[in-house]
């Protein structure tokens, strides 16, 4: 297949921008990656704002590919703890409803209105919806999977670790992708996102770093990490591989995504540079 001719200006543009990211580097990848097409195809079904708890923010975007007895994706977005939005992430779930997936974006309660646990419990009540809901649009429950990234990432990790913050329909999740979290709270900027989540009270942060719960799950898990991740943001992921190994006895399945950034790789879903797509569609189709 010839390459688009665009591929490798976008790859160079990325590059540009080094391993940093802000809303400018956002801001800036975003911009670049509009220039490129969409794979051919859209959702079937399309709905937007689906409710699943009392909040605004409790809402679902659904991509549904048609049919019955989908698999089920749950995707969470990343922020900062302090921002994001599923709307942004449109090529996503078109992406994933052409694999055959019905898909679920949703967003959560974000800081400093809300601090921990609630991003972790939004993503348990978004399991539970979508395990009571999903075949109203066609879906298999019970093959439900989880995706998050960055600050969604983060979320998943505790939703799905911690004992005590666990969805009530846990067992319906086969395997998750955690994609460029932070799994382990340290004391940081007392205005960044991560303590205006977390709180600024040090002596909390073991119990609400996921990385302190990861020997309660045996969920089967695939690790991303991207060249241009900024080191706070890439090397939890390594950590978090290290513990997996350590409770498993095995390396867990972990991809380095080449040439990418913080957000390229989900920005970019199915688009010309999109490598990751096929992987996590391997991955679930094996757990």
């Amino acid at each position: 297949m010839t390459a688009h001719p665009l591929r490798e200006e976008v790859f160079a543009k990325i590059a540009a921008l080094g391993a940093r990211f802000d809303g400018d580097v956002m801001a800036a990848t975003r911009a670049v990656i509009e220039t490129l097409p969409d794979d051919a195809g859209d959702a079937r079904r399309f709905v937007e704002s689906v409710s699943y708890g009392p909040d605004p923010r409790h809402e679902i975007d659904v991509y549904s590919p048609g049919g019955t007895g989908r698999p089920v994706l749950v995707y969470v977005p990343g922020g900062g703890f302090v921002g994001g939005d599923k709307a942004t992430y449109r090529r996503l779930g078109e992406y994933f409803a052409r694999q055959g997936y019905l898909t679920l974006i949703g967003n959560y309660r974000l800081a400093p209105a809300v601090q921990w646990p609630s991003g972790a419990q939004d993503v348990s009540a978004m399991v539970d919806w979508a395990v009571a809901n999903a075949a109203r649009y066609g879906g298999d429950p019970a093959r439900t999977f989880v995706f998050g990234q960055s600050a969604g990432a983060t979320h998943v990790a505790g939703a799905l670790f911690d004992p005590d913050l666990r969805p009530r329909n846990v067992s319906a999740v086969k395997a998750a992708v955690l994609a460029s979290g932070i799994y382990r709270i340290e004391p940081t900027d007392p205005e960044s996102g991560i303590t205006k989540y977390f709180s600024d009270d040090a002596s909390t942060y073991a119990k609400r770093s996921p990385l302190t719960h990861v020997g309660a799950s045996r969920l089967p898990l695939l690790l991303l990490v991207a060249e241009y991740d900024p080191s706070f943001l890439g090397m939890p992921t390594l950590e978090l591989a290290g513990a997996v190994y350590a409770r498993d006895g095995k390396c867990p399945p972990l991809l380095w995504l080449n040439r990418h950034n913080h957000v390229s790789y989900v920005l970019g879903m199915g688009s010309a540079i999109d490598a990751v797509g096929p992987e996590i569609v391997r991955f679930f189709e094996a757990a």
